[in-house]
């Protein structure tokens, strides 16, 4: 079996999720005999694994981004799929968002393209390194396994989901009930709340993930509490769409301030919010209660196992379980193999996200380069979305393809 140890790559995709996948098919379609000059390697044995083991947890069953934005470089690739397969009815109204298992098909379909090619490999990077003065391959990525290999460009197309925000003021309450507490990356609706009903849950917070989460519980006769800081907000994208358009992208990009953009950031996607779909469901359920505005004081045991949660509200009895829906907060440093790269260079982070420059370069680490959750303080509020990896893409191909041989 072919294997990466002691080869020298021109271009290396770290992450086999949505950003790295897309990027790679980008690769293949720009570059001729692509394939000998690129690899993706990810942990898991399959691409978009992290994606699928995502929604099929929260039990979602549509996405939120409309049917344009998809791995493929084809914006109407999915809906001609649906079309081949009689599948139109899977998007849904108003802008044509597929059924999760219709994106995951089309994506497997797509990735056919990859699969051709021994490109992809299972390899959970432990070290990066950066050799200035190493010649042509001056990086150097070891895996936990300790196998080693050179590359001239690396492109970090890794996400969030290894950060997920654990609020202070649950922190303790969390280490006193660690099997009753659980942050929503580690809690999935039919592992054990699908094989029984009737529990009570409470899920704190107020974007789709919680959105999601009470839907599939409360469709599984659960009776489910949703507690929010704020007023629920309904949209139906969880970013403004002008941030896909050349205008707010330009004025971003103008912004100077770092701090200011991560501002933007913050200001435009905000506390999260629902879909208009998923609120709906939520507003005809009998078993949801609605909790906004609301703060948990305190949660304790009494005789029984289960919990009581009091609020600023009210006291919420006999919970079987509290799920922190409370999202990601993006740090690079909690990426141990970009420790040391950090720590040799003055790479600046506001807020844990790197500044990079225009050409998401990891200044001063020339070709070192950032897609997704890692480029927002270049690429703006749609940078984590699917939509972000072609606004990433058109940003530092150009550089790719001097950098492969010639």
């Amino acid at each position: 079996m072919k294997t990466l140890a002691h080869r020298n790559i021109p271009i290396t995709i770290i992450g086999g999720g949505i950003h790295g996948s897309s990027i790679a098919l980008r690769l293949l379609r720009d570059i001729p005999n692509a394939a000998q000059h690129i690899v993706i390697i990810d942990r898991h044995a399959f691409l978009l694994t992290q994606w699928r083991h995502k929604t099929e947890r929260q039990g979602m069953t549509y996405l939120r981004s409309p049917a344009v934005h998809h791995i493929s470089t084809n914006p109407l690739g999915i809906v001609e799929y649906a079309e081949r397969h009689n599948r139109t009815n899977e998007l849904a109204p108003p802008y044509f968002q597929p059924s999760t298992e219709l994106f995951w098909d089309y994506c497997d379909d797509t990735l056919s393209e990859i699969r051709k090619h021994p490109i992809f490999y299972q390899f959970d990077v432990e070290k990066l390194r950066w050799d200035k003065g190493a010649g042509k391959y001056p990086f150097r990525l070891i895996s936990k396994g300790n196998i080693g290999f050179r590359s001239s460009c690396v492109i970090l197309a890794i996400g969030s989901d290894d950060c997920p925000y654990i609020p202070p003021e649950f922190a303790e309450w969390k280490r006193r009930y660690p099997d009753k507490i659980v942050h929503a990356s580690q809690f999935s609706v039919d592992c054990e709340f699908g094989r029984k009903e009737g529990e009570k849950i409470v899920i704190v917070g107020g974007g789709l993930t919680a959105g999601t989460l009470a839907k599939s519980l409360s469709q599984l006769r659960h009776s489910v509490v949703l507690v929010a800081r704020k007023q629920l907000k309904t949209e139906q994208f969880d970013f403004p769409p002008i941030w896909l358009g050349p205008k707010a992208l330009s004025e971003f990009t103008n912004e100077p301030d770092f701090q200011r953009r991560f501002q933007i950031i913050q200001e435009n996607r905000g506390e999260g919010s629902i879909t208009p779909d998923i609120m709906e469901s939520l507003r005809n359920a009998t078993n949801v209660d609605f909790y906004p505005e609301t703060f948990i004081r305190n949660i304790y045991k009494t005789d029984s196992d289960n919990l009581h949660v009091q609020t600023t509200r009210e006291l919420i009895p006999n919970v079987s379980r509290i799920v922190l829906a409370t999202g990601y907060r993006f740090n690079l440093r909690r990426y141990n193999f970009m420790r040391t790269l950090l720590k040799q260079y003055p790479i600046d982070l506001i807020c844990g996200l790197p500044k990079l420059d225009n050409d998401l370069q990891f200044y001063p680490i020339e070709n070192l380069f950032g897609t997704g959750t890692v480029a927002q303080l270049q690429i703006g509020p749609a940078s984590g979305n699917i939509a972000g990896a072609s606004l990433a893409y058109e940003r530092f191909c150009d550089k790719l393809l001097a950098k492969l041989p010639k």
